[in-house]
C-alpha cells in the first residue's frame, strides 16, 4: 500500500465524486428521456477492481447495491469467455445479475491503464420500454419474467472499442421506443468513457497505486465512521411490516416482514417472514431487496459518510429464496422496484429510524414511513404528430416527506429514494403527448397528521387532447393499505388516489371560458382499482391522481394551535381534518385556543377508556433515564432493572416485555378516522395505542386482522 498525504488523499477523493457528477451530466445531456432528465432515475458509480463501489452518482440511491452486483456478475461472468479487454463495454439488465428490474440497464467497462486494470465504472438509467406485455414493460398481468421482455445477462456491447452492432440491434428489436432507447444506449456508453478519460488522467497524474489506495481507504473511511456510530447505539431488535395490497390484481395481501437486530456495530435485516414470492409482478429479486436496504441505510445513518462498499459491510442479510423480497427465477419482477423493493426500503427505513430514535445525538435523523410508492402512469397513444409513443408521466414523484422529531416533512419533497429529483415539466407534457394538464398543485390533507405533520404531496388533473387510440396503464399498492405510516404516534399519510371521467363536459366548458372543477364536471366515473392495468381514453376523458405522503411525528393533538392556524392559512390542512384529526374547535374559520384545549382534553380522557391487557406495574424508585425511544418514551433504569417509561412520569412496562400490552388499545376499521384514505383492505385493521395516565397517543399501527401486537422495538441490553 502506498503511503498518502492527506492533502492528495482529499484532493483525489473529491476528484472521484466529480467524475461521477461528470458522468450524470454526460448521460442525462445525450440520452434526452424523460426517466433520465426529469426523474433523474439514473446512477453512475466508479469500483475496485474487484467490483467494490469506491464511488457513486447520489440520484437512484437503490442503484448504489445494484450497480455493484453488476460488475460482480461481469467480473464472474465473463473474465474467462469472452474475456475482459481494454475498450470493453457489458450490457446487464437480469434481475438476477444485479438490475432491480429489466427497464434499469446497466452498462458496465473496464479502465485499464499500462496494461493492468485500474478499476471499474458503471452506468445505469431506467429505459422507458424493454418489451413485454405492455408498454412501458411494467407488466402487470405477467405470471413469470418471460412474459417481461428483454432481460439480459452481462453481454459484450462494446469490443475493443467498436460497437457489437448485432448486440445493439438486438435490444433496439425488443423495444416500442428504440428512438429513445438508442439515445439512452449512447448515453451510457459516453458516460463511462468520460469516467475512463478522467480515470486514466488521474492515474497519469498521481499513478495507479495511489489511486486505487485512496479508493481502498475510502472504503475503509466510510465502513470505520458507520461501525463508530452503531457502537454507540444500544442494542435493539426492532420489527416492521409492510402490505402490498393488489386491489385489481391477485386480490390478496402481501407482507414485507423485517426484524432489525442491530448488536455491537453490526445489522442484521431479517426478511424471514415476508410471504412467499406471488404469482404477478410485484415480487423483486436479490438484487431488489439488497437496494431497498441501502435506499433506506444511506441517507438515515450514513448521511455523513462517503457512500461506498465500506457501508455494506455492516450489513447482514437473512431471507430465503422463493419470497415477495428475493424470489426465485422464473418469478414476474417487472414491477419489483416500486412493489416489493419499495417496501423493503419502507420497513428499512422505519426500523433504522427507531433505531436512530435511542440517540439523543441521532433522533434529529429519525422519522416517520415516506412516500410508500407511486401510482404509475403510463400512457401510449398518438399525438398531433401521428406517431404512436409511450409516455411515463413523473408527477406521481411529487410526494410529500416524511415528518420528524423537530420538523414537519416537506412539501413536495419527492420520493426518499431519489437523491436528485424532479418531475414532468408541464410544457414539455403537453407539446409531446396527448394530454393538456387542467390542474397540478398541492393537495390539503396528505401529509400525515402529528405533532409534526407529513408534507403535502402535489396531485394532477389530466384532459385527454388531440389524441387516438390512447390508453393509459395504472398501478399502485398504498390503495386499501396504508404504507406512508406514522411514527410515535403519528398518523398515516395519503394513500394513492386515482380518478377516472369518461364523456365528460370538460371541451364544452373550456370553450365557454370556465376552467371547471373535476367535482363539477358530468360524465361516467368507473370504480377504480389499485392495479387497474390498461385503459382506454377518449378526447373527453378526465384522469385525476393523488400520490402518497409522508406519515406524520407524534400524536396529532400536541400540535401546537399556532401551526395548526398557520396550516389552515397555508392550505396545508382543511378545516374538517383539523377538527378530525387535531381536536381543533373553529370559530369563524379560526383555530379558538382555549376551546381547542378543553376539546383535546375530552379526547384524551377518552383514550383512557381504552382497554388494556395488562395492569401497570408497580412504579420503582428513583428511576434514571437511560435512552430515549422517541421524544415521548424512555427506557428507565431502577432497582437493577429497565422498564418504559412516558414522559408523564408513568412506568408503562418492563424493558423486556411489550409495552403496547399495557397500554390503552382502540381497533378502528375507518382509515379515515386517521387519514386523508377512505378505503383499508378487509384483512387489515388499524390499532391505536395509548398512555394510560395521560392519554398521550404513542403508536398507530397497521396490522392484519386477529395478528398479535407489534413489538417494533426491544432493547437488548435492557
Amino acid at each position: 500500500m502506498t503511503t498518502i498525504d492527506p492533502v492528495t488523499f482529499e484532493v483525489i477523493r473529491h476528484r472521484l465524486l466529480a467524475i461521477t457528477d461528470e458522468q450524470g451530466a454526460t448521460l442525462a445531456a445525450i440520452s434526452g428521456s424523460t426517466h433520465v432528465v426529469e426523474a433523474s432515475d439514473y446512477n453512475v458509480g466508479l469500483y475496485l477492481p474487484d467490483g467494490s463501489v469506491a464511488a457513486m452518482g447520489r440520484t437512484i440511491l437503490s442503484h448504489a447495491s445494484s450497480m455493484a452486483a453488476i460488475t460482480q456478475s461481469v467480473i464472474e461472468d465473463c473474465t474467462e469467455d469472452p474475456g475482459i479487454h481494454p475498450g470493453d463495454m457489458f450490457l446487464v439488465n437480469d434481475p438476477w445479475k444485479g438490475t432491480v428490474h429489466a427497464q434499469d440497464v446497466g452498462l458496465i467497462a473496464p479502465i485499464f491503464f499500462e496494461g493492468e486494470l485500474l478499476a471499474w465504472t458503471g452506468a445505469m438509467c431506467h429505459m422507458v420500454d424493454v418489451g413485454g406485455m405492455t408498454p412501458g414493460s411494467f407488466c402487470i398481468d405477467a405470471t413469470d419474467s418471460f412474459q417481461e421482455g428483454l432481460q439480459l445477462p452481462p453481454v459484450k456491447l462494446i469490443e475493443s472499442g467498436k460497437v457489437r452492432g448485432d448486440v445493439w440491434n438486438v435490444v433496439l428489436a425488443h423495444t416500442r421506443m428504440p428512438s429513445t432507447v438508442n439515445l439512452d444506449l449512447r448515453a451510457l456508453v459516453g458516460a463511462n468513457n468520460t469516467a475512463i478519460k478522467a480515470m486514466t488522467g488521474l492515474a497519469e497524474k498521481y499513478g495507479a497505486q495511489t489511486v486505487r489506495t485512496v479508493m481502498a481507504n475510502l472504503i475503509e473511511l466510510s465502513e470505520r465512521r458507520l461501525r463508530n456510530r452503531l457502537a454507540k447505539l444500544p442494542d435493539a431488535r426492532l420489527h416492521s411490516r409492510a402490505f402490498l395490497d393488489n386491489d385489481g390484481g391477485l386480490g390478496e395481501v402481501y407482507e414485507v416482514d423485517l426484524v432489525l437486530t442491530k448488536r455491537g456495530d453490526t445489522l442484521h435485516f431479517d426478511f424471514s417472514a415476508s410471504s412467499p414470492q406471488a404469482k404477478g409482478y410485484i415480487n423483486c429479486a436479490r438484487s431488489g431487496m439488497m437496494a431497498g436496504i441501502a435506499a433506506a441505510l444511506l441517507p438515515t445513518l450514513a448521511f455523513d459518510a462517503p457512500w461506498n462498499e465500506g457501508l455494506f459491510q455492516v450489513v447482514e442479510v437473512e431471507c430465503p429464496e422463493g419470497l415477495i423480497c428475493n424470489a426465485a427465477r422464473p418469478a414476474a419482477v417487472s414491477g419489483g422496484a416500486l412493489e416489493a423493493g419499495w417496501m423493503v426500503e419502507m420497513t428499512a427505513v422505519e426500523c433504522l429510524s427507531k433505531l436512530a430514535a435511542c440517540s439523543e445525538e441521532l433522533l434529529p435523523e429519525a422519522q416517520a414511513t415516506p412516500a410508500g410508492g407511486p401510482d404509475k402512469f403510463v400512457l401510449t397513444g398518438a399525438g398531433e404528430d401521428g406517431a404512436r409513443q409511450t409516455y411515463v408521466i413523473m408527477d406521481c414523484l411529487a410526494t410529500g416527506g416524511a415528518a420528524y422529531s423537530h420538523r414537519d416533512g416537506a412539501w413536495t419533497q419527492g420520493q426518499h429514494n431519489i437523491e436528485r429529483q424532479r418531475i414532468s415539466n408541464v410544457e414539455a407534457v403537453e407539446m409531446d403527448s396527448p394530454l393538456l394538464y387542467l390542474w397540478r398543485g398541492l393537495v390539503p390533507d396528505s401529509g400525515g397528521a402529528g405533532r409534526h405533520r407529513g408534507g403535502m404531496s402535489m396531485g394532477a388533473v389530466y384532459a385527454i387532447h388531440r389524441g387516438r387510440d390512447v390508453t393509459a396503464l395504472n398501478s399502485a399498492h398504498g390503495w386499501e393499505a396504508p404504507n406512508s405510516t406514522g411514527i410515535f404516534g403519528g398518523y398515516p399519510g395519503a394513500q394513492n388516489t386515482r380518478t377516472v371521467l369518461h364523456g365528460s363536459d370538460v371541451k364544452a366548458r373550456l370553450a365557454a371560458g370556465e376552467l371547471p372543477d373535476l367535482e363539477t364536471l358530468s360524465g361516467e366515473r368507473p370504480v377504480m382499482r389499485g392495479r387497474q392495468g390498461q385503459y382506454g381514453l377518449g378526447e373527453h376523458d378526465i384522469l385525476a391522481t393523488v400520490p402518497q405522503a409522508g406519515g406524520g411525528w407524534g400524536d396529532p393533538l400536541d400540535r401546537p394551535v399556532t401551526d395548526l392556524q398557520t396550516d389552515l392559512d397555508l392550505g396545508a390542512i382543511t378545516a374538517d381534518a383539523a377538527a378530525r384529526l387535531y381536536g381543533a374547535v373553529l370559530v369563524d374559520g379560526r383555530v379558538a385556543a382555549e376551546e381547542t384545549e378543553r376539546r383535546r382534553a375530552e379526547l384524551r380522557a377518552d383514550r383512557l377508556t381504552w382497554p388494556t391487557r395488562r395492569a401497570l406495574p408497580a412504579a420503582p424508585d428513583d428511576a434514571v433515564r437511560l435512552h430515549p425511544l422517541g421524544d415521548r418514551l424512555s427506557v428507565l433504569g431502577a432497582g437493577g432493572g429497565h422498564w418504559i417509561g412516558c414522559a408523564c412520569g408513568t412506568i408503562l412496562a418492563p424493558a423486556n416485555e411489550p409495552w403496547r400490552q399495557y397500554a390503552g388499545r382502540q381497533v378502528s376499521h375507518d382509515v379515515h378516522e386517521v387519514s386523508h384514505a377512505t378505503r383499508l383492505s378487509d384483512e387489515l385493521e388499524l390499532r391505536r395505542y395509548a398512555c394510560p395516565s395521560c392519554g398521550t397517543l404513542h403508536a398507530t399501527d397497521v396490522v392484519r386482522r386477529g395478528a398479535d401486537d407489534l413489538d417494533d422495538l426491544r432493547l437488548l441490553d435492557a
